[in-house]
């Protein structure tokens, strides 16, 4: 018997830590920026359910923290276009990326709880959040600001399949200096914040522009 078993249809998900010292620095930067931001400028209303909501022009400033900021998205992003070619090239597809980027970020503050609605990032090639501060985390509330990832595949639910493999949703807890990307089209909410104090987060949009 001949076998061949291989995963199909592979949505990535990139998590990325960035050096404690460095983070804690460039977040005390981010936070004080970001904060008097908020005491001036009035939020957005997208899928955020309370707190503050930014422009989507974070990424403008000229802040030392927000070019590290900058910097560190378009590293982790080309890691993740990296690891998307390898994927499709070990399923016998040679796409590699030619073009270039288009970048815009936004700042998030939440306090008791807020939350996001469900929602994805139309138009976006990837999207991803950074976290400057993870806020407090209630013993009796596990899921207060925790962000989920719905599986994008239709209808998994329909049919029990051993080890349940599909239809599972990804969990994540923030955490200060980590940034998370993944496919803009991969719908995700965040659970109410049922902490202490703000839990500051910068989220962003990447367009794949052809060259």
């Amino acid at each position: 018997m001949e076998m061949n078993i291989s995963p199909v249809f592979p949505t990535l998900l990139g998590q990325f830590r960035f050096g404690p010292e460095e983070s804690a620095s460039v977040n005390a930067e981010l936070e004080a920026l970001i904060l008097r931001r908020e005491s001036v400028e009035p939020s957005s209303r997208l899928s955020n359910v309370g707190g503050w909501h930014s422009k989507a022009d974070l990424l403008e400033g000229d802040a030392p923290a927000i070019g590290k900021l900058r910097a560190w998205i378009i590293e982790s992003v080309n890691r993740m276009i990296e690891a998307t070619y390898e994927s499709t090239k070990a399923m016998g597809m040679h796409r590699p990326f030619q073009g270039k980027l288009q970048l815009s970020a936004w700042a998030n503050v939440s306090r008791k709880t807020h939350y996001h609605r469900i929602h994805n990032h139309p138009g976006s090639a990837w999207s991803g959040v950074y976290y400057v501060k993870a806020g407090t985390s209630p013993a009796d509330q596990p899921l207060s600001g925790v962000i989920e990832f719905l599986d994008p595949r239709g209808f998994t639910e329909m049919v029990a399949v051993p080890g349940e493999p599909y239809g599972q949703k990804i969990v994540l807890r923030a955490e200060a200096g980590t940034m998370l990307i993944f496919p803009g089209f991969l719908y995700h909410f965040v659970n109410p914040y049922m902490g202490e104090g703000e839990r500051i987060s910068i989220a962003f949009n990447v367009a794949a522009l052809k060259g």
